[in-house]
């Protein structure tokens, strides 16, 4: 049954809510951030561990470049996925295509934001705000390359409408 072009469009406008919101919880923690370092003034974290810091401001640039790749990745295994697409026990006003969609997207941007939290633990820690928008950048930079395109999302439901059709045929 092909997928109409309303209600791909209606679960699009929702994605780019969602996405749009999740993207301004990212400038909410700039505002923590800032807030504590003016309360706590000078702000030297709530739990400075020394040189340990460096360490793990590593291994989080680390854990960061991973989630870049496993953005792609992720999004790759959920839309190719070779079970067929059905409608959760959760009532959606969405096809099951387009909510495949959706949660695709809501998965890359829950992953893009880890990166901005990333930096906030680091600063919550140590108090250095420079770790914090050095992973805001990083996060903020993730969105504008993962952000879902309508566009794709066309072309990747007649992709499914082909397949569908070709598995009919044969």
């Amino acid at each position: 049954m092909p997928i109409e072009n309303n209600d791909l469009h209606k679960a699009y406008r929702m994605t780019m809510f969602i996405g749009v919101v999740m993207i301004a919880s990212v400038f909410v923690y700039a505002v923590v951030v800032e807030v504590l370092k003016k309360q706590h003034e000078p702000f030297g974290g709530f739990a400075p561990m020394g040189d340990v810091i460096s360490t793990l401001r590593y291994v989080l640039l680390g854990v960061a470049a991973v989630d870049f790749f496993v953005i792609r990745i992720l999004n790759t295994l959920m839309l190719s996925a070779k079970t067929p697409t059905r409608r959760s026990a959760m009532v959606s006003p969405f096809s099951p295509e387009a909510q495949r969609l959706m949660t695709a997207s809501i998965v890359t941007f829950a992953l893009c934001e880890s990166v901005a939290v990333y930096g906030l633990v680091l600063f919550l820690i140590q108090g250095y705000s420079s770790d914090f928008y050095l992973f805001m950048a990083l996060s903020l930079f993730f969105y504008s390359v993962y952000f879902p395109k309508y566009g794709k999302w066309e072309e990747w439901i007649k992709e499914q409408e082909r397949e569908r059709a070709r598995k009919q045929h044969s």
